[in-house]
């Protein structure tokens, strides 16, 4: 297996994605929180990158809103995280 310095070595020729990826909640753990942001960037390609924030099925708790800075009232406005999530493994198969 090769790491990053010998891919930089070898060039990117053949290379077609390395993705960093981030995920938000809405609690502080999984059993009682959703995926609210989604984010994933092409290391190679800045220009490939998802980003975009969810509408929770239940509030987003107190803890979490002063943790990923996002409020209810913000994400209230966003589209539901089901749909967030297609769009988002669209991009990953990608």
């Amino acid at each position: 297996m090769m790491g990053g310095s010998d891919l930089v070595k070898q060039g990117l020729q053949g290379v077609r994605r390395d993705l960093i990826i981030r995920l938000e909640m809405s609690a502080l753990t999984p059993e009682k929180g959703e995926i609210i942001r989604f984010y994933a960037v092409n290391r190679w390609d800045e220009d490939d990158e998802f980003d975009e924030w969810a509408r929770p099925s239940v509030p987003v708790s107190q803890e979490a809103e002063q943790i990923v800075g996002a409020t209810n009232e913000r994400l209230a406005r966003c589209r539901p995280a089901e749909a967030v999530l297609d769009d988002f493994l669209v991009f990953l198969d990608g």
